[in-house]
């Protein structure tokens, strides 16, 4: 079977599925990318975000220094300094889309916007595409305030952060598919970024390989496990297929393959590939 390519957070990999056996291959150039993640690089990133007061989704889109609009310009500068390394074929923009009005969290009908740097793959053949995030803005305790700083360190900003470094490193290289790395607006308030990017891909027909979603993986306090470890990072991984059919789901019954969905195959890589590193 073809190999096949997917990323997870600081780290790029592969699986392989030979005769019903998972395979783990350990690729070089991966570790390689691995060693140019630079602590200082994240941290700065993190900081610069912080640095906007306040990245509400309803907050200034005026200002070149403070709101969600600033630091969404500020994302895609980063993004076309990335384009400088890569032989042409990173490009980026500000896909802008309206919400309307829903009476919880907006509103007033409201202009939003998703940064997307696309990678785009050297096989004109390779129609497969990988999905990088993170959410990029923030919000207070009230959801509704857009004018009180919000620095959003963690929650978002050690998950943009790091899809940036990923950015920055992979599009020195090149790959036959395409990589969109995304920094999506909207999630504190309902999801209203990354349900745009879905309902893109669907209209597209994107062939998603995989979709690897960075969220608060700078914190060191587990809510759920009250556990605190500040050396690893939680993986969640779908088990059941969200658009299982009937057949498939009797199938996974029967041979017991409710760990072994492509989403489990990759959290299980990602976390074998940092402990061989």
């Amino acid at each position: 079977m073809k190999p096949n390519p997917i990323s997870y957070l600081f780290v790029f990999l592969f699986f392989s599925q030979i005769s019903g056996a998972q395979i783990i291959n350990d690729d070089p150039e991966i570790k390689k990318m691995i060693t140019e993640i630079k602590a200082e690089s994240l941290e700065n990133t993190v900081k610069k975000l912080v640095s906007f007061g306040t990245r509400h989704t309803l907050s200034d889109t005026k200002s070149k220094t403070r709101g969600i609009g600033a630091a969404q310009q500020w994302v895609k500068s980063e993004f076309d300094k990335y384009a400088l390394q890569s032989s042409g074929r990173l490009t980026s923009v500000i896909d802008y889309f309206t919400i309307k009005a829903d009476g919880r969290r907006i509103a007033v009908d409201s202009q939003l916007g998703n940064v997307i740097a696309t990678l785009k793959g050297t096989d004109p053949t390779d129609n497969r595409v990988l999905i990088i995030s993170g959410h990029l803005d923030s919000r207070v305790s009230d959801v509704m305030d857009a004018k009180s700083d919000a620095p959003g360190a963690n929650d978002d900003g050690s998950g943009v952060a790091a899809m940036m470094e990923l950015a920055k490193i992979m599009s020195k290289r090149a790959f036959p598919y395409t990589i969109l790395f995304v920094a999506v607006t909207g999630e504190e308030q309902g999801l209203y970024g990354a349900r745009h990017l879905a309902e893109l891909a669907k209209k597209e027909n994107w062939n998603i390989i995989a979709m690897l979603n960075n969220d608060m993986i700078g914190n060191s306090l587990s809510s759920g496990t009250n556990l605190r470890d500040n050396t690893k990072v939680r993986v969640f991984s779908e088990a059941t297929p969200y658009l299982e059919t009937e057949d498939e789901a009797k199938m996974r019954k029967l041979i017991n393959r409710d760990n072994d969905s492509p989403s489990r195959l990759l959290a299980r890589y990602s976390k074998q590939l940092l402990i061989n590193t």
